[in-house]
């Protein structure tokens, strides 16, 4: 299966990103993995001998606090689509030892068909977790439902989560998309995250169990001079694909006035000092697989 060009540029972005994105997220995530896995552990998904997958593994540290859960006789499966990123979970894997129950596979998450521990039609996973990923899932209501008939156990656990919100990019998203930008994904995802997960469940083959807001951490964002917002809106508007896929088919007149509407909506969150200052929020969302 051909990935789209959305994803195509989100591998590319997570590979070039790949060796600095742990020490990247370390403060903005401190902590993030092992909340996620304690949440689907307390919904009965994680346990000793439990088979868990995990969407968007990225650099392994959702799969590696699952797999500290699930010993003896788990397993836990690791998706992603950066090869980059895969080959650093791998190696942190022979370093932490366990190497034996974690397994890591180049996959897109369009395509969950003949899994390693899929045995015939049968639906293997007990649990199915998903850290900072599914609002860049291109379908994520396709993801869920395969998930729920085809993935997980009945009764299996789905549990994702993601940080919010990053104020640069849900300020792009406000004054982009009134102005023609077409959105990679749901923008109420960075500005009412709570809805946007409640959303994503409906009309799917998962019950909606609780969505909160389990830890956060504080995010700073240096706006001090023009040439300090000119690097933060190049990060954002050219090297961010996850956010700004898109933007390069509009008109220079266009960006120009995305630009400068999003300047202008940055300095009004300044701390005075030329620093914006947010709290960025760890939203969990637990669901179970219907019968």
């Amino acid at each position: 299966m051909s990935p789209t060009p959305y994803v195509s540029a989100l591998q590319t972005f997570y590979n070039t990103v790949s060796k600095s994105y742990n020490a990247q997220t370390s403060t903005i995530h401190a902590g993030g993995p092992d909340r996620l896995v304690a949440a689907a552990a307390a919904a009965g998904g994680v346990f000793p001998g439990a088979h868990v997958l995990d969407l968007a593994t990225g650099t392994g540290k959702i799969a590696f606090a699952a797999a500290r859960k699930v010993l003896p006789g788990g397993s836990v499966l690791g998706i992603d689509i950066s090869e980059s990123f895969l080959a650093l979970a791998s190696h942190a894997a022979e370093e932490l030892g366990v190497a034996s129950s974690v397994t890591f596979l180049q996959r897109d998450v369009a395509d969950l068909s003949d899994l390693p521990g899929r045995e015939g039609d049968g639906r293997w996973a007990d649990a199915v977790t998903c850290g900072s990923a599914i609002a860049m899932f291109p379908s994520p209501k396709t993801v869920l439902n395969v998930l729920a008939k085809e993935v997980l156990k009945p009764g299996g656990v789905f549990v994702a989560d993601l940080w919010a919100p990053h104020v640069p990019a849900k300020i792009f998203l406000d004054v982009a998309v009134p102005r023609g930008f077409e959105a990679p994904f749901e923008p109420a995802w960075l500005s009412d995250t709570e809805v946007a997960f409640r959303r994503v469940f409906e009309g799917t083959g998962f019950e909606l169990r609780r969505v909160d807001k389990v830890g956060g951490s504080t995010s700073k964002w240096d706006v001090g001079t023009e040439e300090k917002v000119e690097v933060l809106w190049r990060n954002l508007a050219v090297e961010q694909t996850w956010l700004s896929f898109g933007l390069e088919k509009m008109s220079v007149d266009v960006v120009e006035g995305i630009k400068w509407a999003w300047v202008q909506e940055l300095g009004k969150y300044g701390d005075g000092e030329g620093v914006v200052v947010a709290e960025m929020g760890q939203w969990v969302a637990v669901a179970v697989a219907r019968e």
